[in-house]
């Protein structure tokens, strides 16, 4: 007896090939969104590690010696057909070597305009305070600045000093006029006394002068 070999038919063949596209799918935009994370947390942590490594060296600068030995500067270049804003910053004592260079987060299509910053020192002054200067990065999303502020110690001790001598001067002086009060009081109580010593003597001299007459 001849047996009929049955194989699938078309309409099952087209529910595994849909059954199998949903699969590879989803398969592929899990392994995207995942690759774009990685691409996220990578780039996140290369900021974060540029700006640890900038804030120490710039704080440790600022706090013992001042502003003026780091300079930030930010221009834009070609990478791979397209233009982006880098910004570098140098050590001056170095020959203007560069230190670190980061990449200036901009989204707009006109980079080459809003990435061109001219050369400035890392600390700037703060008007209500000669002692403490403000730093910023441009290193924040769409290229905000990330602004943190640095006291100088000499210049804080300075400030604190000089207020401190104020207070000890007028301290001196009053202690200098109670040493005078009190020399004012001892030169009359010896005059007083020297006062009392000649009528002393006076009533003396007239007590002996009786007698004789």
């Amino acid at each position: 007896m001849q047996q009929r070999q049955r194989g699938f038919t078309l309409v099952e063949l087209m529910v595994a090939m849909v059954i199998g596209t949903i699969i590879i799918l989803g398969a592929g935009q899990l392994f995207l969104t995942t690759f774009q994370t990685f691409q996220n947390v990578d780039k996140i942590s290369r900021k974060q590690e540029n700006l640890v490594f900038i804030a120490q060296r710039i704080t440790r600068e600022i706090r013992q010696y001042g502003p003026g030995r780091y300079t930030l500067e930010c221009e834009s270049e070609l990478v791979q057909e397209k233009n982006q804003c880098t910004c570098t910053v140098a050590d001056t004592d170095e020959g203007n070597q560069p230190l670190v260079s980061f990449r200036k987060d901009l989204v707009s299509d006109d980079i080459a305009s809003q990435c061109e910053e001219p050369v400035r020192d890392l600390g700037e002054p703060v008007e209500s305070n000669d002692a403490l200067y403000r730093v910023a990065l441009p290193i924040e999303n769409n290229g905000e600045s990330l602004t943190f502020h640095v006291a100088h110690r000499a210049a804080a001790l300075d400030i604190e000093n000089g207020g401190n001598g104020s207070d000890g001067g007028n301290g001196n002086n009053g202690g200098n006029g109670g040493n005078n009060g009190n020399n004012g009081n001892n030169g009359n109580s010896g005059n007083n006394g020297n006062n009392g010593n000649g009528n002393g003597g006076n009533a003396n001299a007239g007590g002996h002068g009786n007698p004789d007459n």
